[in-house]
């Protein structure tokens, strides 16, 4: 039986201590050697430190770890330090990136480390929390209805652009990015807002992940259906080369299959997720190596991972520290500006700036038609503000995953679980660059309105009519009646 409270105070305070200890101990015995010894240093640090603190909240249950601030924490770290641990030889860390702004940038992603986990006790915890969603009866046909509305939509533009070629449509998805006939075009047009749409792809991998943990409510045909829809969605998230992407579509989906499977425990979360991590580790390993080529010109027997590179955000981050504001000065509220009109369609606004006034690329002497360069929320809170606006985004960050969190604590509706778990792609993405918050968070609103307004008719009847039938669906479905 599904609980509908988990006991988070208490382990999360600890763990905050142990974080914040681990962060400080780390920044005080930083090497002086180089740029990659610090880095190495720092990852080992940090690593060791969320590992404890991972355990620690384990402690209240398998269902505490699955929250939207670990993800945060675990996603930095993965974008950050990770791939230090391993050998980074023939990358030009040495080159790219000086002891000092090495050090600096380390300090900064360190401070952003602590404003995440300071964040989240910002949040007060006193009364009930607020639902953003009553609870419903939510039929497993509307979940059913979703998931082939949210399908049909988000691959309109793609099957508008081959004429509804399926075949046509795998061939161009091997082919290399940006190549595609549905690829967006820099200003867009009309058909963008069918691009728009297709954010709708998003919410396929966490309805599949509930429909899969409550199958016996689903007949054979839906299940099929599910299972060859979500495989294409994988492949389309592999093919395109964008491992965030593909990490998004694994992430969202096993988040909503344990938030969903009655009596999980901690040998499910270890038979299913740690095969489903390094799956997922192996495939954005590989998804480098034919990104620029294309899935269909490489070849796996060819290919050798000597090492793992994520996208050595460190150097970058230590570079802007360099930069700012010794060469250009600090951006202050232009990015967080531009992330509130990055989802407006250029049709609806076609004097929408086209990018920050001093690109990041561009600052990196690089071209910024083509190529890009990430930095995470950290380096992009240090181009508007330096040290204070890091420390500031941090906390933000915090707070906002605390109250996401809320979500899923004292309910009893799957379509609530749902929902919770479709946050898990706008706060991933939020740790890759804060600018696309606003974008990642559509998909969600979406899935909202469709719970406000289409399933408005299934609520719960009101207070007046008998409880005991709110007790029997509660135990059909494996939730507790609600005793609120």
């Amino acid at each position: 039986m599904i609980k509908g409270r988990v006991p988070v105070a208490a382990p999360t305070a600890i763990s905050t201590a142990t974080i914040l200890c681990g962060l400080a101990l780390t920044s005080l015995l930083l090497p002086q050697d180089d740029a990659e010894g610090v880095f190495a240093a720092a990852g080992i640090g940090v690593g060791l430190s969320l590992a404890l603190a991972t355990g620690i909240e384990a402690t209240a249950g398998v269902r505490a770890l699955i929250r939207v601030d670990i993800l945060m924490l675990w996603v930095l770290y993965g974008l950050t330090f990770l791939e230090f641990l391993f050998p980074q030889r023939g990358t030009g860390i040495g080159i790219n990136a000086t002891l000092s702004s090495a050090t600096i940038g380390t300090y900064a992603v360190l401070l952003g480390f602590a404003g995440l986990v300071v964040g989240r006790h910002w949040v007060p915890r006193r009364g009930r929390p607020r639902q953003i969603s009553t609870s419903m009866e939510v039929r497993p046909g509307n979940i059913f209805l979703l998931f082939v509305f949210a399908a049909l939509l988000g691959y309109l533009h793609i099957f508008l652009a081959v004429d509804f070629d399926l075949f046509e449509a795998l061939r161009q998805m091997s082919l290399p990015r940006f190549a595609q006939a549905w690829s967006r075009g820099r200003y867009g047009d009309a058909l963008s807002l069918l691009v728009e749409l297709g954010a709708l792809i998003y919410l396929i991998p966490p309805i599949a992940g509930l429909i899969y943990a409550r199958s016996a409510e689903y007949n054979l045909a839906q299940k099929m259906i599910v299972t060859i829809v979500l495989l294409f969605t994988f492949y389309y998230g592999f093919s395109s080369g964008t491992r965030n992407i593909l990490a998004t579509y694994v992430i969202t989906f096993v988040g909503a299959y344990f938030l969903n499977k009655p009596k999980l425990n901690f040998w499910h979360v270890l038979c299913y997720g740690v095969p489903t991590l390094v799956l997922l580790a192996l495939g954005t390993a590989y998804m480098l190596e034919f990104r620029q080529a294309g899935l269909g010109k490489f070849s796996f027997q060819e290919s050798r991972l000597n090492t793992l590179y994520v996208d050595q955000n460190m150097v970058v981050i230590s570079r802007i520290t360099d930069l700012f504001p010794n060469v250009y000065n600090y951006l202050g509220l232009e990015i967080p500006f531009y992330g509130v009109i990055h989802p407006i369609p250029r049709m609806l606004w076609p004097g929408k700036p086209e990018g920050l006034s001093v690109s990041l690329e561009s600052a990196l002497g690089a071209d910024p038609t083509s190529v890009t360069f990430a930095s995470t929320f950290v380096g992009e809170a240090y181009m508007a503000g330096g040290l204070l606006a890091v420390l500031f985004a941090g906390l933000l960050y915090g707070a906002m995953g605390e109250m996401w969190n809320r979500l899923s604590r004292d309910i009893n509706s799957p379509f609530q679980q749902l929902l919770y778990a479709s946050g898990f792609f706008c706060a991933a993405l939020s740790m890759r660059s804060m600018v696309w918050t606003s974008v990642t968070a559509l998909p969600t609103l979406a899935l909202w309105l469709f719970g406000k307004f289409w399933l408005s008719s299934a609520r719960r009847p009101a207070a007046g009519i008998s409880s005991n039938r709110s007790s029997v669906h509660c135990l059909r479905s494996g939730y507790p009646p609600d005793k609120g």
